[in-house]
């Protein structure tokens, strides 16, 4: 068994939080966003804190997680949406303009703990994970 080292974090040339984030993506920890309201995947990325999960809260309102277009920037990338609340407010992942997700425009979540996890191939979404 081989054990790679962590960056320090005594070092204030950087911040803390840089330092932690990089560590936690070096060790295959993932980033996690809160939504409650529509937006767009990836958009909130800040360099070294990439998301790679975003919970979705809706209540009774729906709520539409927008993917960027599928281009060679976001060739292997993986995202996971999921419905993190009982609420009546579905989550619509919806494709950027006809790109698709297995085919579909859109996909809708509906259910509590539900989720889908897609991954890029540079013009389209594939999923490769639901419940």
């Amino acid at each position: 068994m081989t054990y790679s080292a962590l960056a320090t974090t005594d070092d204030l040339a950087e911040t803390l939080i840089t330092k932690v984030n990089e560590n936690a993506r070096t060790e295959r920890f993932l980033n996690v966003a809160t939504m409650t309201a529509t937006f767009t995947v990836f958009a909130d990325d800040a360099v070294g804190s990439p998301k790679d999960i975003y919970l979705v809260t809706t209540s009774s309102s729906a709520v539409s997680a927008n993917l960027p277009a599928a281009s060679s920037a976001y060739l292997g990338r993986v995202v996971t949406i999921f419905k993190a609340d009982s609420g009546g407010g579905a989550v619509t992942i919806d494709g950027n303009a006809s790109e698709t997700i297995n085919g579909a425009t859109t996909v809708a979540l509906s259910s509590q703990y539900h989720y889908r996890t897609i991954v890029c191939d540079g013009s389209n979404w594939l999923v490769i994970s639901s419940s």
